[in-house]
């Protein structure tokens, strides 16, 4: 069942949206982290609270904030990684894949994007495989 690949086929583009791909995922998980073993226990004593909020629920605002853009990273760094694994495993599909990678690796910029260098690794190896044409070949 192994699929052959041109051997002029973009790889070297898909490996880079995989590490993108990867460093957005890697990213969430260690914001998720970050949002509930970190900032719920930190004490926030010089902060101006705004009127009619209450001084104990900056922590749990502030958490969830960053939990929030943890699960986006998360997930859009997974869509990628997904699209990108698949963009080598079924070469005929590259460009339902390679817009994928494209659209998830922006959208990853919400959630920090793989501290920026993840969503532009993903963002380069999107446009190059998007931009790949194959060869004809002649008889």
């Amino acid at each position: 069942m192994t699929q052959s690949i041109a051997p002029e086929y973009p790889r070297t583009a898909s490996i880079i949206a995989l590490a993108g791909g990867i460093i957005i995922t890697l990213s969430g998980i260690l914001f998720m982290a970050v949002s509930v073993l970190v900032l719920p226990n930190i004490t926030y004593t010089n902060i101006n609270v705004p009127h009619g909020l209450s001084p104990s629920a900056v922590p749990g605002l502030v958490s969830g904030f960053v939990g929030l853009m943890g699960i986006f990273g998360l997930v859009s760094g997974a869509v990628v990684l997904v699209s990108s694994v698949m963009l080598l495993t079924r070469p005929s599909q590259t460009r339902t894949w390679s817009v994928l990678i494209l659209v998830f690796s922006a959208l990853s910029f919400i959630g920090m994007g793989g501290f920026v260098v993840g969503a532009v690794l993903g963002l380069v190896g999107g446009a190059l495989v998007l931009k790949w044409k194959p060869s004809t070949l002649q008889a």
